[in-house]
This record gives C-alpha cells, sequence and structure tokens, in this order.
C-alpha cells in the first residue's frame, strides 16, 4: 500500500483527504443493511417480514418449522378471533404466525399466532389396526408423530360417542385428514369442520357436504359468503342433526393468503398439481420451479396431488415462489422442549416438562448433568421423538444453567 505523505503544502488536502475516508468507512460501519451478520458485515440483523403456517413442535420460544419465534408480545388468537393466553399453545397444533425473522438465524419474533382445529365432534368409528378414526364423518388418519391428549394409550383408547377435537393437516386430493394432535373434550358447545365444499345445493335445499357430512346452510344469519364446491370453508355446527343433516351456524371462507414480499413458510399437503411451476400447498399457490431450489428428502419429480411438503419461499403476486422444498414423511419429527422440570418419576423414568410427559432411557444423551442430577426446577433442554402419542422419547436431554 502506498504510504501518504504529510510534508510541504499539499499536507492540508492529504489529512482532508484521509479525515474523508475515516468518515466514510465510519458512516459504513453504523448503515443498516450494508453487510455483517446476516446482513453482509455491520453487525446489525436484518429483519424481514415472515409468515408461516404449520404445527408447533417446540417450547422456550415456540418453534415452527424450524424457527424459533420469540412469543413474549405476540397476541395468540383462535380462529374466531377470541384472545388466548401463550399458554393455551400446545405442541402439535397448527398455528399460523406473522412477525418477523431475524436474517438467517431462523429466529424470529411473533406478532401474532393463530390456532385452531381441523374438525371438533364426536368419534363415530376407531380402526386401531389401521392407525384411523372417523369423526363427525371425516376421515382422520393418525401416524407416529400425532400427539393425544387424554388419552393414556393414544389411540387405542379413543371410543366410539366420545367428543375430541382434531388438530392437522387436510389433504384435499383424498378428502381426509392427517392429525397432528388430537384432544379429548368432555363437551363442546358446538361442533366444527373445516374441510372444502362438494355437492353443492342451492335454494330450496340449502345443502353442501365436507366429507361424509351433510350440512344445511339455510339457518346461518347473517347469509354465508358466496358458495361454489371446492370452496375452503370453515363451518360451526349445533351438535344435534335434524333429519339427517347437521345445521349451521355459521360458515367461513377459509383461504390463506399471506402478504406479498413476506418471507413465507408452510406445511401442509400438494393439491391442483400441474407442474413444479404450478401447485397449491394447504391452499397456497405455489411455484417451485426457479433455479436453485433446494429439495429436502425427495426430488421434484415426487411432486403430485396428496403429497405432503414443506415450502419455504418469498410470496409475489400471491404465489410462494420457493426456495426450498421439504418433503415430509411420518415418524421424523422431531421435538424440542426448553424449561423447568414439573414433576419426576425416577421410577418410571420420566419427566413433565411445559406440560409435556418426557421418558428417559439408556440410549438418552445427557450433557451438563447425569440422570441422577434431575430434580423438580431444573432447567433442561429436551430433543426427542413422540412414543406412542402420549411422550416424548428423548434423544438428549442437556442441563440449562
Amino acid at each position: 500500500m502506498k504510504r501518504l505523505r504529510f510534508d510541504g503544502p499539499a499536507s492540508t488536502t492529504a489529512v482532508l483527504s484521509l479525515a474523508a475516508v475515516l468518515a466514510l468507512l465510519l458512516l459504513a460501519t453504523v448503515l443498516p443493511g450494508c453487510g455483517g451478520v446476516d446482513s453482509g458485515g455491520t453487525g446489525q440483523t436484518v429483519e424481514d417480514p415472515n409468515s408461516t403456517s404449520g404445527r408447533i413442535s417446540g417450547f422456550g420460544s415456540v418453534i415452527v418449522n424450524g424457527i424459533r419465534f420469540d412469543d413474549s408480545q405476540a397476541v395468540v388468537i383462535d380462529d374466531d378471533g377470541v384472545m388466548h393466553p401463550r399458554t393455551d399453545l400446545r405442541l402439535g397444533m397448527v398455528v399460523e404466525v406473522e412477525g418477523r425473522l431475524r436474517g438467517n438465524s431462523g429466529e424470529g419474533t411473533a406478532r401474532q399466532i393463530q390456532f385452531g382445529h381441523e374438525i371438533a365432534g364426536p368419534v363415530e368409528s376407531v380402526d386401531v389396526p389401521g392407525s384411523k378414526l372417523v369423526v363427525l364423518g371425516q376421515t382422520v388418519l393418525v401416524d407416529a408423530d400425532t400427539l393425544f391428549d387424554g388419552y393414556a394409550a393414544g389411540l387405542g383408547d379413543v371410543l366410539a360417542g366420545q367428543l375430541v377435537a382434531v388438530h392437522g393437516f387436510y389433504d384435499p386430493s383424498a378428502g381426509r385428514y392427517s392429525a397432528t394432535r388430537i384432544e379429548r373434550r368432555a363437551s363442546l358447545s358446538q361442533y366444527t369442520l373445516r374441510g372444502r365444499i362438494s355437492g353443492l345445493q342451492g335454494p330450496p335445499a340449502r345443502t353442501f357436504s365436507i366429507g361424509a357430512a351433510l350440512i344445511a346452510y339455510g339457518s346461518v344469519s347473517p347469509p354465508p359468503p358466496p358458495l361454489s364446491n371446492g370452496l375452503s370453508v370453515r363451518v360451526s355446527l349445533n351438535t344435534t342433526p335434524v333429519s339427517g343433516r347437521w345445521v349451521a351456524s355459521s360458515v367461513h371462507v377459509s383461504q390463506r393468503n399471506f402478504p406479498d414480499n413476506d418471507e413465507a413458510e408452510v406445511e401442509g399437503y400438494v393439491s391442483g398439481y400441474a407442474s413444479s411451476a404450478d401447485f397449491l400447498v394447504a391452499g397456497l399457490r405455489v411455484d417451485a420451479s426457479g433455479p436453485g431450489v433446494s429439495v429436502r428428502h425427495g426430488t421434484l419429480a415426487d411432486l403430485a396431488d396428496g403429497v405432503r411438503v414443506e415450502v419455504e419461499g418469498v410470496m409475489q403476486s400471491g404465489v410462494l415462489v420457493a426456495s426450498t422444498v421439504d418433503f415430509k414423511r411420518g415418524g421424523r419429527q422431531e421435538f424440542e422442549l426448553h424449561g423447568a422440570v414439573e414433576s419426576i418419576d425416577f421410577g418410571a423414568q420420566t419427566l413433565v416438562l411445559r406440560g409435556v410427559t418426557v421418558a428417559w432411557g439408556s440410549s438418552t444423551r445427557f450433557a451438563g448433568g447425569r440422570a441422577a442430577d434431575l430434580a423438580v426446577g431444573a432447567r433442561l433442554e429436551v430433543r426427542g421423538m413422540p412414543s406412542g402419542g402420549v411422550r416424548i422419547q428423548a434423544d438428549s436431554i442437556r442441563f440449562e444453567r
């Protein structure tokens, strides 16, 4: 590098030039978005708008689709807009999170979290060998990742006639649901169902079907929005059918719609597949044909109606332009919990953390302590897979100091 000289008449100019250079360098270090950690060199992290839809797979922060959202200031609402405390959120619930994502950190801040179930109503039949049940006329599939609340033995404890709420993903191509969480309910003031309309009959009948449920909507007040076959709706129903029809008290269009320019992630079933440039996931149109799309656990040739995926990308003109497509296979979901031990049973080798039963065994890896150090109040990080739908079998337990 050539040295600057400060002797003679030119020294004042040289000093001024050096000062200007130093000022520019200082300015470059404080301007946001000019580089650094997650932004090219400033040490400042850019926060981008983010919309995410998927199952809750962890707490400490709320973890959805691998993103850790700080929910300390989030507004939590249900599908009817009723506010809830954060403690009403549970593992396996499918939620929509609106917030901001901090660069490439995989962490963000949630502004609003909305949750709801796909079905709430009576169990009509249970097929344990077939890993499925029928609720309110809908076929519900259960897999290794399904969590149960109120059932000590999972699906084997579910009986016809019981009331349940089912969280999960709807597969329009097969007209069935894949449960991520099933909760037993002692009572329900109304039944609810989310799905696609078929067999629509206008006046005077005013009926439509969702799966095997025949629904009369003539008494809905105010009248529902314009209805059509294939439209995704959420319906509230009186709990007593009339002449073989469930009577609707409300009908709402249920269409996912993320803002343009948001970074977005969505998990759900593919439907309406035309090509990798044109298909739907959970009702959201997706284009995965661009260069450099990352694909996990499969190839783009595996895309087809009825395949479950998680897609990450950016919303452009109402289309999710994909950067990543991850094929979701049952039994691969890892759950993560952070918090203080609420109770412990050394004989059964189980503990309760954030209301979830966690089991450990000889294959569980411990860090920062041993099994003998477990105690009520100890703060832990637990990672593991569901076991029988009623507990998390810990792969690792780390003591947090």
